[in-house]
C-alpha cells in the first residue's frame, strides 16, 4: 500500500486540430457529362400484319438484309389481284372514250389526259389523278362516273397493297415470329426489322449537366468490349423531367461500325472549358457552400457549382 502512488488530477490542454488548405487559383478546367446506356438501331420498326391469310416470305428470316424497296413477304392475295385487274380494265376503258371526247371538247386537256391514260398499266400503280382546273370539264368526268371508277380502283391497289410488306428502308430483320406458309391474323406482331448502320442510346442526365449540352456535341464513347473510345454527337436533348429519377434524357448518335445494337456503353459529352473556375472534391461542398480561411478562421462561402463529377466538382 505504501507504494502505491497518489492519483492526480489531468490539466485540461488545448487541443489543436490541422487542416489541409489550397490556395485557390482560378483557371480553365475542361467541363464533361458522364453518360451511359444500351445501344439500339435508330431506325427499327414492328412489322405487323394488315391482313389475313397465309404469309409466303423464303427470305424472311433472322440476319438477312434488303435494301429499300424490296419485298420482305406477303399474304396470299391472288383474288384481291384479279379484282384490281378488272377495276384497272374497267377504268381504262372508260379513259378511252372521255379521252377521245376531250380532245374535241376539251382540247387544251387532251395531252395530260391522254398522258394519264396511256400511264395505266396492269404491272405498275394507278397514275396520279390530274389536277382539273376547269369547272365543266370537272362536271363532265362527274357525270360519266369517272371519279367513282377511278377511287374504286384505287382502293382495290390499297387492299392489295396491305398483304405486301415492304422494306421502307435499307436493314435487316432482327426478329422472326413465323414461318414461311403460316396463317396470320390482321395486327400479328411477326417480326422486326432495322438499319444497324446508325445506332443511338438515351442517357439520363442531371437538370443541370442538361443545360450544358448542345445538340450536335461530340461524345467520347467506351465500352469493356473493345480498347480505345469511338465518336458519336448528342441527336436530341428531352427536357422533360422523369417523375421518379428528377433527370432528364439525352440521346447519342453514332455510325461507328465497331459497335452494335444492343451493347452497353459509357462515356462523356464534351461540353468545352470554363474559364475562372477551380477544381475541388466535391465532398468539400455542403449545399453549395465551402470553407475558406479568413484572419486564421474557418468561414463557410457561397460557391457556384459549374459542374459535379464522380469525385471532383468545377466551381
Amino acid at each position: 500500500m505504501s507504494f502505491k502512488k497518489d492519483t492526480s488530477i489531468n490539466k485540461l490542454t488545448e487541443s489543436k486540430r490541422l487542416i489541409n488548405t489550397e490556395i485557390v487559383k482560378l483557371e480553365s478546367n475542361k467541363v464533361s457529362i458522364p453518360v451511359y446506356g444500351k445501344l439500339s438501331a435508330k431506325k427499327e420498326i414492328n412489322i405487323v400484319t394488315e391482313a389475313n391469310g397465309i404469309f409466303y416470305g423464303k427470305k424472311f428470316k433472322t440476319g438477312i438484309k434488303f435494301s429499300k424497296g424490296d419485298t420482305l413477304g406477303y399474304i396470299k392475295y391472288d383474288e384481291l389481284e384479279s379484282n384490281l385487274n378488272s377495276q384497272k380494265s374497267n377504268l381504262l376503258n372508260q379513259a378511252s372514250k372521255i379521252v377521245s371526247e376531250i380532245k374535241f371538247d376539251f382540247p387544251e386537256s387532251y395531252n395530260l389526259w391522254f398522258n394519264f391514260m396511256d400511264e395505266i398499266s396492269f404491272n405498275k400503280p394507278l397514275p396520279k389523278l390530274p389536277e382539273i382546273k376547269n369547272k365543266k370539264l370537272k362536271n363532265f368526268l362527274s357525270g360519266k362516273k369517272f371519279f367513282n371508277s377511278y377511287f374504286n380502283a384505287k382502293s382495290a391497289e390499297e387492299r392489295l397493297n396491305k398483304h405486301l410488306i415492304i422494306a421502307e428502308f435499307n436493314g435487316s430483320l432482327i426478329e422472326v415470329n413465323i414461318k414461311n406458309g403460316t396463317a396470320v391474323m390482321f395486327g400479328q406482331m411477326i417480326g422486326k426489322f432495322h438499319n444497324p448502320e446508325v445506332l443511338e442510346f438515351e442517357s439520363n442526365t442531371t437538370i443541370k449537366n442538361t443545360m450544358l449540352v448542345k445538340k450536335n456535341m461530340k461524345v467520347s464513347i467506351k465500352s469493356d468490349e473493345f480498347i480505345g473510345e469511338r465518336i458519336g454527337s448528342v441527336s436530341r436533348i428531352n427536357k422533360t423531367i422523369n417523375s421518379s429519377s428528377q433527370n432528364m434524357s439525352v440521346f447519342i448518335e453514332t455510325s461507328d461500325q465497331d459497335l452494335y445494337n444492343g451493347m452497353y456503353v459509357f462515356g462523356e459529352i464534351i461540353v468545352g472549358e470554363v474559364e475562372n473556375t477551380f477544381l475541388l472534391k466535391r465532398n468539400l461542398i455542403e449545399d453549395n457552400n465551402v470553407f475558406t480561411i479568413t484572419n486564421n478562421k474557418l468561414v463557410s462561402k457561397k460557391i457556384d457549382v459549374i459542374q459535379i463529377f464522380e469525385e471532383n466538382a468545377v466551381v
